[in-house]
């Protein structure tokens, strides 16, 4: 049994992890105005449901990963600090994604005790909506750490450098990924469970 599990963990995060790289593709060319739609997060969710922790953490690296060798980076953040764009780009999704999954079992568990007034499926749209805020929370963190140079460049004070990253920077983009990353993440799920559900 643990060795089919283990079998079918490391095929599903194989499965997902195409579909990340197909989705870090088609999100470069996809916009809604001047936001791309970044639809990558969506597997780093759904293998946090599936597979678990360890399975969101693999996506979440290699989400990285793809963030760190894209043009912008390397043309841009690389420059003004090459161990804080590495850093910055290999964690922050990485721990959205453990943390999303954490929260989701969590969830679930919770949902299944006796005494537990939690419905089952409130723990997806709220796991799903932590993948983009906690990456792009620790983008924010990072960015203040890493690149000060650049975000109080032309004497920005604190409030006009907070205003700058946020309106700037993560803009529409952030609310654009926060709205697919849940919508499209919990729609999947609830699919599956239906399945799962029906086979049973």
């Amino acid at each position: 049994m643990k060795q089919h599990f283990n079998t079918k963990t490391i095929v599903i995060t194989g499965l997902l992890l195409a579909l990340e790289i197909i989705f870090q593709l088609i999100g470069n060319y996809l916009q809604i105005g001047p936001a791309n739609i970044n639809l990558s997060l969506v597997p780093v969710v759904i293998a946090g449901f599936i597979g678990g922790p360890i399975s969101a953490a693999i996506l979440g690296f290699f989400n990285g990963i793809m963030a760190l060798l894209s043009p912008s980076t390397i043309g841009f953040f690389m420059p003004m600090s090459p161990v804080g764009t590495v850093i910055v780009c290999l964690l922050k999704c990485t721990v959205a994604g453990v943390v999303s999954s954490l929260v989701y079992h969590g969830f679930k568990k919770l949902a299944k005790g006796k005494l537990s007034l939690i419905p089952a499926h409130i723990g997806t749209p709220i796991a799903a909506a932590l993948v983009p805020i906690i990456n792009t929370g620790l983008f924010i963190l990072g960015s203040f750490i890493f690149f000060r140079d650049w975000i109080f460049a032309d004497g920005r004070d604190a409030l006009g450098a907070w205003g700058f990253v946020l309106l700037g920077v993560v803009g529409w983009n952030f609310l654009i990924e926060l709205g697919s990353t849940v919508v499209l993440s919990t729609i999947t799920n609830e699919i599956l469970l239906t399945r799962e559900a029906i086979q049973r």
